[in-house]
């Protein structure tokens, strides 16, 4: 026999390892992906798309709004074009006018999902560079079915995307690390820059690449241009993704100063926001984090792995901080921290067998190998449990849904409706007439007498929406259920004074 065959078949093996993983990654995200499209979509997702099809309907590519960068906004754009161009091919419309929100909708959806299993095989290709192919095999599992990274890759938003960006460019300032060269470093410092353009926080990814740059070049004769060639490349990468930050910079100003003093405005009680990303980053398992930091410790700890795996350390720890500091709290922001933390949980699971592996009765090979299953049974087998479980649910009926099917079957077209962001979606696609409002408190009720027949309230606390639930008749009322997901809704019809 060969001796290279050994090698080759375990290699083979790997690799059916890796691709049933991303068969699984794949399946996950694009089960049931239209869920919810077009009249109860996801609660930011107008935020991305709108924006995208107005540069289709407009040719105007500055978003004059920058709570987000443009990244993301312009994928989507480039992807609503491409089906937009395939679905003339074939005849499904003839001018703009008749492209489909829900074919705009599938179609950025089924890239985001893409970009979460893209996730899935750079977390293995980090875990490559930093270890072994059985760590970044482990790692990869469990970002695959890890329920909140599945869930958001339903979504069109921008956290998938940045995380895939951040993600790349760890293992870019990694390899860099071992190449030590200019083109090495400069590809890292782009992606740090297209991180960032893709969502602001994604820029904390240049940590990771400069303490790459701290840790193996500040003593080399080309410590300079790496350092020129990794900022540079930022500053070009984040350029390139969000253009006009610089050609529209009072704008920038303004919408990046009101995004952060929003998130600096202290929580009104409560957890603190760490402890609430600790909880959601838990749900699937509350040894997990714990897991994950004894593999920080254990690295740190070893002299051997130190130096390696220092710059992914940093990283976990100075993004976890900046999430830390805000006071606005969603599961999805920590997304980021998924791949690192696989890695870490991978690193010390895989140190526990080999520990155990001293006591003769488990040093056997058979023993090992059943150590091995358990393990990885261990750490992805309840987050699969909870990911299928969450799947399942997207059956359910939406109260935004059902208001629709209500409104269509009771009230004349062309109605006038006016319907907060937290409300049914895309109604004029349906023929109504809308008046969008952020909050149906954001105006009285004289000016919405002016301009709707109608009025949605989408929350739960009505005791604020005292004086519009008094504004006429309710003609529509539904609350969610275990059976139904969404906001209570309530429609009153306005009275005409």
């Amino acid at each position: 026999m060969s001796p290279d065959r050994p090698v080759a078949s375990r290699r083979l093996a790997e690799l059916s390892v890796l691709a049933l993983i991303l068969a699984v990654a794949a399946a996950a995200r694009l089960w049931y992906l239209g869920a919810g499209v077009p009249h109860a979509v996801g609660i930011d997702e107008p935020q991305i798309v709108d924006r995208a099809i107005r540069i289709l309907r407009t040719g105007d590519w500055n978003p004059h709004i920058f709570d987000y960068p443009t990244l993301v906004i312009y994928v989507h754009a480039v992807v609503a074009i491409a089906r937009f161009l395939w679905g003339a091919l074939r005849g499904e419309w003839a001018s703009l006018d008749g492209f489909s929100i829900t074919a705009i909708y599938m179609a950025g959806r089924l890239a985001a999902a893409m970009m979460g299993v893209a996730t899935v095989w750079l977390t293995y290709r980090l875990g490559t560079e930093l270890s072994s192919r059985r760590v970044a095999l482990l790692a990869a599992a469990q970002l695959a079915v890890r329920p909140i990274h599945v869930r958001e890759s339903h979504y069109i938003l921008t956290d998938v995307p940045m995380t895939a960006l951040t993600t790349l460019a760890i293992w870019l300032g990694v390899r860099a690390a071992r190449l030590g060269t200019v083109r090495a470093y400069a590809w890292a410092g782009a992606a740090c820059g297209l991180a960032a353009a893709a969502k602001y926080t994604g820029g904390v990814a240049l940590v990771a690449v400069a303490a790459a740059w701290v840790l193996h070049e500040r003593r080399s004769p080309d410590r300079l241009r790496t350092l020129g060639a990794m900022v540079g490349a930022a500053a070009l990468g984040f350029f390139v993704g969000a253009p006009y930050t610089i050609l529209d910079l009072p704008a920038f100003l303004d919408g990046f100063a009101a995004q952060f003093s929003r998130f600096a405005t202290p929580a009104a009680g409560g957890d603190p926001a760490w402890l609430l990303y600790v909880k959601h980053l838990s749900m699937a398992g509350r040894f997990w984090v714990p897991l994950a930091v004894a593999g920080m410790v254990l690295l740190l700890w070893r002299g051997s792995a130190r130096a390696r795996w220092t710059p992914v350390i940093l990283f976990t720890i100075a993004y976890f901080y900046v999430l830390s500091t805000h006071s606005h709290v969603f599961g999805r922001y920590a997304l980021p921290l998924l791949p690192p933390l696989c890695l870490f949980t991978s690193v010390a699971a895989l140190e526990a067998v080999r520990v155990l592996k001293r006591f003769p009765l488990l040093a056997k090979p058979a023993a090992q190998r059943g150590l091995l299953a358990i393990m990885w049974i261990g750490l992805t087998l309840g987050a699969a449990v909870d990911t299928v479980h969450w799947l399942d649910q997207l059956k359910r009926p939406d109260t935004r849904a059902m208001a629709t099917d209500w409104l269509r079957s009771n009230t004349p077209k062309g109605s006038r409706i006016a319907v907060e962001n937290s409300g049914p979606t895309y109604l004029d696609t349906a023929g109504f007439k809308v008046a969008g409002t952020e909050q149906l408190l954001d105006h009285g009720l004289d000016w919405y007498r002016q301009r709707a027949d109608y009025l949605i309230i989408s929350a739960a606390d009505l005791a604020r929406y005292a004086d519009y639930v008094n504004a006429g008749p309710i003609v529509f009322q539904v609350s969610p259920t275990p059976q139904r997901w969404g906001p209570p809704i309530l429609i009153v019809r306005l009275a005409t004074q």
